[in-house]
């Protein structure tokens, strides 16, 4: 069964508003780095070292350095809700897609998630589109050697992988849950092939303390392989959809100034 690149993707859509800017994305430096991102940031530090880690003689010992196994922790914890629905986020969010957005995916781990190189796109489904944002803040100054986030600039132009032409070409037997596990091991050389092909430019994002980035559905992205496996990462990750773009899905709440699809998420994966 034919896997290269042409047959699992299609031409990205004409150019427009929805691709945001030259990019694909957008890094917004401080925007949680003032007196009320810092206690925000903070109380969120301490619910998770009480959940997945333990103090010992001021040293953290990350117990759970995956953070919470589902993707909705926030539905249980306020810290998070605070955070993922607050107004510098949220009214980012808004003039990226050009309507509000909720949270319903949310990666709480304080390691790379080593998840390769892929586009979000082709995990939702196909009415999703482009009404879609992920978002990766920063609670520490990350080190190089952490397993940082990468990214390939201008890459949400290039040809987008469907969710059917993927699990087309994935065994019946690998479509449960796990079926975005098993495409990894499709896209990974696919994408790694293209960047090589197009010499294309990968960016090792290395936020200071509540920098916040913004990143497009299309844009090709991984969590990258530590060099120093004891190194935390700390960050939060959400994923976003447009309000009106998710039917899949119960309707969408407000929160203080954000939204959020009240969903009880299963097992995250590796999805970053």
């Amino acid at each position: 069964m034919n896997t290269s690149y042409e047959s699992l993707s299609i031409d990205p859509p004409v150019a427009g508003p929805l691709d945001w800017n030259e990019d694909g994305f957008v890094i917004l430096g401080g925007l949680l780095a003032n007196e009320e991102g810092e206690k925000m940031m903070s109380d969120y530090e301490v619910c998770w070292v009480k959940n997945n880690g333990l103090v010992v003689d001021g040293s953290l010992v990350m117990l759970n350095p995956g953070g919470w196994n589902d993707c909705t922790p926030y539905r249980r914890h306020p810290e998070l809700m605070a955070i993922l629905t607050h107004a510098s986020i949220a009214s980012q969010i808004e003039r990226l897609i050009g309507e509000p957005a909720g949270v319903h995916l949310n990666l709480t781990g304080w390691k790379s998630t080593m998840r390769d190189w892929h586009q979000d796109t082709y995990l939702n489904p196909p009415h999703v589109g482009d009404y879609y944002v992920a978002v990766w803040i920063a609670l520490e100054d990350i080190h190089p050697d952490s397993g940082p986030f990468q990214m390939v600039r201008s890459s949400h132009r290039w040809p987008v992988v469907t969710r059917e032409k993927i699990l087309a070409v994935i065994p019946e037997e690998n479509r449960d849950y796990r079926w975005p596990t098993y495409s990894e091991r499709i896209l990974t050389p696919i994408f790694t092939d293209e960047i090589k092909k197009r010499e294309a430019e990968v960016i090792t994002y290395l936020p200071k303390r509540g920098d916040v980035l913004f990143w497009h559905s299309r844009l090709v992205h991984r969590g990258s392989i530590p060099n120093d496996k004891k190194m935390s990462r700390r960050a939060l990750i959400a994923h976003y959809s447009g309000i009106n773009h998710r039917s899949d899905m119960p309707k969408a709440q407000k929160h203080g100034d954000g939204w959020f699809f009240p969903i009880d998420g299963g097992n995250t994966g590796r999805s970053e």
